[in-house]
């Protein structure tokens, strides 16, 4: 079996492992309060002008500080695109902000899972056209890459912001630059980029209504130890014969050849 260190596994060629009776692991719901709290403060950071009225007092140009009102997230409608578990955890914590009722574009997810959590599904379009923050908490895959280009920016309102925490590739940069350098969006906050590393200087660095981290923005101690449980939690379920939570191609457990395998590990 193959256990990911994270979530993320667009790395990983999941139909080769299938074929040779190879499971594959992700510790489901082990990142989801670190990746929400650092989404939650973007989103913070993004309405207060944080990074620029940082730079005014380093700089001293005090004075300056008229030119950046901020807003608050009170009154205002968070727009998911993917409902899982960070995604629930986000509108969790953002839950005694005063903000309007959630919604979400998630194909796979049932209205009646979503309305129980109290968001409203609607199609991207909607989304894009409606939210005040659109948040990605999808997979990176062949549906998904590319999904917020050009087109799908020109339908954000002018206070708009789009946060990615996911991966990098599901957002065209240079579509996204072009947005925020004309204004038709407010801002964005990107811990992942199409190419990483990112060794030279991102022209989206060149803007300052822009907040970037090296695909690190949720790494905490917290979040290493619940990763670090939840990996091992996953091995000693398959030592002890059973089936856990979190395979991404669970059609393995029914190949003959995984069941010989496992056979040989359990305890």
């Amino acid at each position: 079996a193959i256990v990911r260190f994270g979530v993320g596994y667009e790395t990983v060629d999941v139909g080769a492992c299938t074929e040779a009776d190879v499971g594959v692991f992700i510790p489901s719901g082990a990142v989801d309060r670190s990746v929400a709290e650092a989404t939650v403060g973007w989103m913070i950071g993004l309405t207060h002008h944080i990074l620029v009225k940082d730079r005014l007092v380093r700089s001293g140009k005090w004075d300056d500080r008229t030119r950046y009102m901020g807003g608050e997230l009170r009154d205002r409608t968070f727009g998911a695109v993917g409902l899982g578990g960070i995604a629930r955890e986000t509108i969790r914590l953002l839950g005694g902000f005063g903000m309007n009722d959630p919604i979400a574009f998630d194909p796979f997810v049932e209205s009646k899972v979503a309305s129980d959590l109290g968001v409203r599904l609607v199609d991207l379009d909607e989304l894009l056209s409606t939210a005040d923050f659109v948040s990605i908490h999808c997979p990176l895959n062949d549906d998904t890459k590319g999904l917020i280009g050009a087109t799908e920016l020109a339908l954000m309102s002018q206070n708009a912001f789009l946060i990615n925490t996911a991966r990098g590739g599901i957002v065209e940069e240079s579509a996204l630059k072009s947005a925020l350098e004309s204004g038709s969006i407010a801002g964005a906050a990107l811990d992942c980029f199409e190419q990483e590393p990112v060794l030279d200087a991102n022209p989206l660095g060149e803007l300052e209504n822009v907040l970037l981290a090296p695909h690190s923005i949720a790494w905490t101690d917290e979040l290493f130890r619940d990763i670090g449980r939840r990996a091992c939690a996953i091995m000693i379920d398959l030592a002890e014969g059973k089936a856990p939570s979190g395979c991404v191609n669970p059609n393995v457990f029914d190949r003959r050849g995984f069941q010989k395998k496992w056979a040989r590990f359990k305890i």
